[in-house]
């Protein structure tokens, strides 16, 4: 707030009680240091300081990767009510897709820094399209003892992003891979509303 001069010195303790008060933390925290606040609290003044600047949209990269599952839960509540009462956007970033499930409307789905897939959750999680999409999808448990799952794994290694394969780059762990797939990247095709896949299957 010094910095970027966003106001007096004298009004900086009552904004930051706000954002505190905003985010679930009461101004009891102020002067605490890092180490004494838990890893929920500290992911919530880290959405505290997001919040300072009144945007519109919010890079939220592995958010809640690092918290207990009860923690996790909270943090995306906490999101979702910012969502609604401040009218923000995220780009949510997580290799869990059951947070991605819950929390995401759209999904783009990427693979060695390239996106495969976009589309909602409900396309993503019931109609996937790219093998990826369907291997992440199948990796994923159901939290069901009832439920028998044969987890799907995928040959090899992942290929380094600095020097990929030829082709596809998903092509050297892909069931479904064709010969064209090893010599030409595909192109991106549309599918309409919002609805896109990088893949030789549907060119």
């Amino acid at each position: 707030m010094r910095v970027h001069k966003l106001c007096e010195n004298d009004e900086i303790r009552d904004i930051v009680v706000d954002l505190l008060e905003n985010v679930g933390l009461s101004a009891g925290v102020i002067n605490k240091y890092p180490h004494e606040f838990s890893g929920g609290q500290r992911q919530r003044v880290g959405i505290a300081r997001a919040l300072l600047f009144n945007p519109e949209l919010i890079v939220a990269d592995e958010a809640v990767s690092a918290l207990d599952v009860s923690i996790q839960m909270q943090i995306l509540q906490l999101l979702q009510d910012l969502k609604e009462r401040l009218s923000l956007s995220y780009l949510f970033i997580s290799h869990d897709l059951a947070v991605v499930r819950y929390f995401c409307q759209r999904v783009a789905i990427m693979y060695l820094g390239k996106f495969v897939e976009l589309g909602t959750v409900n396309q993503i999680f019931d109609e996937p399209l790219h093998p990826y999409t369907l291997t992440l999808r199948n990796a994923s448990p159901i939290p069901d003892p009832s439920v028998k799952q044969a987890f799907a794994q995928l040959k090899g290694e992942v290929p380094s992003p600095i020097s990929p394969p030829r082709g596809c780059h998903f092509h050297p762990r892909c069931a479904k891979a064709k010969d064209i797939c090893s010599r030409e990247y595909p192109k991106w095709i549309e599918l309409g509303e919002g609805r896109g896949v990088a893949c030789h299957l549907y060119s």
